[in-house]
């Protein structure tokens, strides 16, 4: 009989076990911060020291294994603050007290007496722990890190979110001040670095590297959408192009552990995170039984025996992915996953013994999956593909979201001005020579406070907190305390006054990072007065031109030559109208490739903003971004001598800097509203994002001193919808500049024959355009007329659908995606009649376009397209929506070309009548002139 030899299973991957341990900052000796003092006894209580445990067990068992802390710099100095050393001391013992009276309230509740006991005993051994290393936890996870047994990462000094800074010098600060903690508490320089809330956005990976940083941590969405896509997909860390290493978060872990629905933390046989008595003396009875009312006692046997399930399954599906991983891969896989710190014990009693059974089982069961740390992994594998990183974050929909919305965006204005504050101070006195009555000496200790007070405004956990709407007036409160201490440490440096006990007060009682320097925020570049200004002479000019006049600056996401719906035709037109009526107008819109990011296009100043967004960010968080940087460029040019008059939004899109700058500087607010989203998805506000646009643009109208609207259906329905008074609502209709007739008549598209009779849609393919109708109605039109061909002119996401639709139809149906001008001509000339089928239309440019053209037409009988002609004098109206109606309209069109013809010349007489841009610019020059009480002699320049 042959002895068969068990075989040790082959290593199939690597598991870096994440945890980020952080608070913000606890001001010293602040007896208003009662809240914070005791997240952080908490936190000491129910994690940290509960994790030191686990160390020491698995350390006296000779357990070999890897964890990996990110430990933030505030919480560093709260660790290492001995007047919270001595408080925690007092806090356990009073714990112990309360523990004892518990046990004696309890003696006739058999059920929970052995749980009090068992508090008792627990408390008792927390303070002989926390006695045996004299407070001094950072010690202790020093020497683990010494040993090889973890590795300690640091993150952003105050945790601030990177990507919402405004500027390279506060972003290099905050890590170079945290590496600077790092090696005061360590002894050595941190390896890596977790970015707060992982939030990244291309650039940060050049900073690190000049900071001696060889890796970091990314939310998934980073790398799987990373330029050019990885082979390794999330098996395997990225290279940025500038040499730092990108760790991916491993989204299935994660979920298994974090996931509010399914995750461990949330079995029923696990203690209840809410308190049964006083919250801060944290005695917990129940255990998890339900969202009732009824709890069952907690039974820490059971809750032990359901870790030890949970870390078998959370570790046979560890396997299973690097084994699905290593098949495929050129090297052992590597998955990456993190936790907050305070899952394990705060939030979840039972995660640190959770975590000693993952470490033992990992270890003794020889399994085929290893822990290992970042660094040991990069000595393995020091070479990795190269790509450029997607911005993105682990929080709501991996984009800046809870950072950046209603509750919290008006913290950046003060930020960002506070950063070109900081800055510029910083520049100026870079090189410490004394300043007026101040020494050197005294002067460094200002700025350095001064960088102290910035920084702890920066924290991420305030904008955090009021997306949360948790102690949403204690975050408020930090904000402004912060920012005005840092204003008033300013004033004071340039006023060259600084209160010498005002200034050791706060160093007293803000007195994290002793080794911070305020020359980090030098500026790296001598910075120009208004960025996009391509020179100073340009600048100058610039403000020489629009000094003696009201400047009006019209807000607009899309401007030519980016076009993406009509927004951007209707605003170009108005604006170079009224620049003939001698107004001087400013477009602040968005970068487009290849055009300048400022000209003086045919008198209108446009300037065109970059927006920072990822590849994938929704339009709606790519709103708020574009927002930022409009409001920040509109600070900029006031603040540097430009004027602004009037603001006028075009659309929700641009509500946050339009009530922004208006509120700020007490400029008069028109409002366009070209749709509504109430009207688009008739009345059915179902989704979240619907009742988002709906209410900005209730507030845009709510904010403007005049809102105007396009046609008399519009001014009914957005006074209807957002409860506006008749007077604040004004109809301009949009216009068209008519061309003189072009008497060569241009070829046929190639698609087109000669016998074709010519059905012309052009528009966004989108539900409410109606294209779906048309096509429904097209079989009925060819059974008349079988030379009837229907060319669909634009894009949008409906076009897959409609191609499917009609697919049967075969030649009789083209689609042309997007048209340029010559293209869209060329088509026009080729028409029999132009239909808009529309089942909601606040206006319809396009029906301009096509009486310009003179070509008969047949629209929607529905919102303010049915304003603009009269039915069957100057074309055809019909019923929204109806099939046959429609159909019946466009056949008698297509039967009965000289009628057509006659209804086509109607309609174009009635478009010079009353849709040219220079009787509408006068109107509303008439209304700008009103709310800005210039009353100037006009002298049209030319005639539009």
């Amino acid at each position: 009989m042959i002895n068969r030899i068990k075989q040790k299973p082959e290593l199939k991957g690597y598991l870096v076990l994440m945890l980020h341990a952080h608070l913000p900052y606890l001001r010293h000796q602040d007896h208003n911060d009662n809240l914070e003092e005791q997240w952080f006894y908490e936190a000491m209580t129910e994690t940290y020291l509960p994790l030191i445990e686990v160390m020491n067990r698995l350390t006296s068992d000779k357990i070999d294994f890897r964890l990996t802390f990110s430990i933030t710099p505030t919480i560093l100095s709260l660790f290492s603050n001995p007047y919270l050393q001595d408080k925690y001391h007092a806090y356990l013992s009073n714990l112990i007290g309360l523990a004892d009276k518990e046990q004696v309230r309890l003696q006739k509740k058999p059920a929970l007496l052995p749980l009090a006991k068992r508090y008792a005993e627990r408390f008792r051994e927390l303070l002989t722990l926390y006695e045996s290393c004299k407070g001094n936890v950072i010690a202790t996870f020093k020497h683990y890190q010494d040993l090889g047994r973890i590795e300690i990462v640091t993150s952003a000094a105050t945790h601030g979110f990177l990507p919402l800074m405004k500027t390279e010098e506060a972003i290099k600060a905050q890590i170079i001040t945290a590496v600077r903690d790092y090696e005061r508490y360590f002894d050595q320089k941190p390896r890596g670095i977790w970015l707060p809330e992982c939030g990244y956005t291309p650039g940060i990976d050049r900073i690190l590297k000049q900071a001696g940083i060889q890796y970091f941590f990314t939310d998934s969405t980073a790398v799987a959408f990373a330029s050019p896509q990885p082979a390794r997909e999330l098996a395997a860390p990225l290279m940025t192009p500038y040499g730092v290493t990108a760790f991916p978060l491993d989204p299935e872990s994660t979920s298994q552990v974090r996931s509010a629905e399914n995750g461990y933390p949330g079995d029923f046989n696990y203690r209840e995170y809410y308190s049964d008595i006083d919250p801060a003396a944290g005695f917990k009875y129940y255990r998890n039984t339900g969202k009732g009312s009824h709890k069952e006692p907690y039974q820490p046997e059971r809750a032990l025996e359901k870790a030890v399930e949970h870390a078998d399954h959370f570790l046979a599906n560890r396997q299973k992915q690097a084994a699905h991983w290593e098949r495929w891969l050129d090297r052992k896989p590597v998955i990456v996953s993190p936790y907050d710190a305070e899952l394990f014990g705060h939030w979840w009693y039972e995660g640190p013994h959770f975590l000693e059974l993952l470490c033992r089982k990992m270890f003794l069961d020889q399994q085929t999956i290893k822990m290992i740390t970042p660094s040991e992994y990069l000595e393995e594998y020091p070479i990795a593909a190269v790509g450029n990183l997607n911005e993105s974050s682990w929080g709501r929909n991996h984009s800046s979201e809870v950072w950046l919305q209603g509750y919290n965006e008006w913290i950046y204005r003060h930020l960002h001005q506070a950063e070109e504050r900081m800055i510029e101070l910083a520049t100026k006195h870079q090189h410490l020579s004394r300043h007026g009555k101040l020494s050197a000496s005294f002067l460094e200790r200002a700025l350095n406070q001064a960088a102290r007070e910035f920084m702890l405004a920066q924290s991420s956990d305030w904008a955090f907190m009021m997306d949360a709407q948790s102690d949403v007036d204690h975050a408020i409160r930090r904000v402004k305390e912060h920012l005005g201490c840092f204003h008033h440490l300013c004033d004071q440096v340039d006023r060259e006054q600084v209160d010498e006990v005002l200034l050791t007060v706060l160093e007293e009682k803000d007195n994290c990072f002793p080794d911070i320097q305020f020359r980090d925020y030098v500026s790296i570049q001598k910075l120009s007065p208004i960025p996009i200004i391509p020179n100073l002479k340009e600048w100058e000019t610039l403000l020489e031109e629009t000094k003696h006049r009201p400047n009006v600056f019209m807000l607009a996401w899309e401007y030519p030559p980016k076009h993406v719906g009509g927004l951007s035709r209707a605003v170009h037109e108005l604006s170079e109208a009224l620049v003939a009526r001698d107004e001087i107008v400013h477009i602040i819109t968005t970068s487009y490739d290849g055009a300048p990011s400022f000209e003086k296009m045919n008198g209108v100043y446009v300037h065109r903003l970059p927006v920072n967004h990822s590849g994938d960010t929704h339009f709606y968080h790519w709103t708020f971004e574009m927002n930022l940087a409009m409001t920040d460029h509109l600070v900029r040019w006031k603040e540097n001598g430009g004027r602004i008059d009037l603001l006028h939004a075009h659309d929700w899109m641009v509500a946050h800097t339009a009530r922004e700058i208006k509120t700020s500087y007490g400029i008069p607010l028109v409002a366009t509203i070209h749709a509504t989203e109430w009207g688009r998805n008739q009345g059915n506000l179902y989704s979240d994002l619907q009742r988002k646009i709906h209410h900005l643009e209730w507030q845009l109208t709510y904010e403007a001193n005049r809102v105007f609207v396009c046609s008399s259906y519009m001014k009914e329905e957005v006074g209807r919808i957002f409860n506006l008074p008749p007077d604040k609502v004004s109809v301009h209709p949009n216009g068209i500049r008519t061309q003189k007739p072009n008497i060569e008549t241009m070829n046929r598209p190639d698609l087109v024959a000669k016998q074709d009779k010519v059905i012309f849609f052009i528009g966004r393919l989108v539900y409410e355009k109606g294209i779906q109708i048309l096509l429904e109605a097209l079989p009925k039109i060819i059974s008349q007329v079988p030379q009837a061909k229907l060319i669909i002119a634009g894009s949008g996401p409906m076009e897959g659908e409609l191609r499917s639709k009609a697919a049967f139809l075969g030649d009789r149906v083209l689609f042309t995606g997007f048209v340029n001008d010559a293209y869209r001509t060329q088509l026009y000339q080729s028409t029999d009649v132009c239909v808009i089928p529309s089942l909601y239309e606040p206006f319809g440019i396009v029906a301009l376009e096509a009486m310009a053209h003179r070509k008969p037409l047949v629209l929607s009988d529905t919102g303010g397209l049915a304003e603009i002609i009269r039915h069957g004098v100057d074309g055809y109206k019909a019923l929204p929506g109806h099939v046959d109606s429609l159909a019946w309209h466009i056949t008698d069109m297509l039967l009965q070309p000289k009628q057509a013809a006659m209804m086509a010349d109607s309609a174009y007489q009635l478009l010079q009548q009353h849709y040219q841009w220079g009787h509408i610019a006068q109107n509303i020059q008439n209304e700008y002139q009103k709310l800005t009480h210039y009353q100037p002699a006009i002298q049209v320049k030319a005639t539009i």
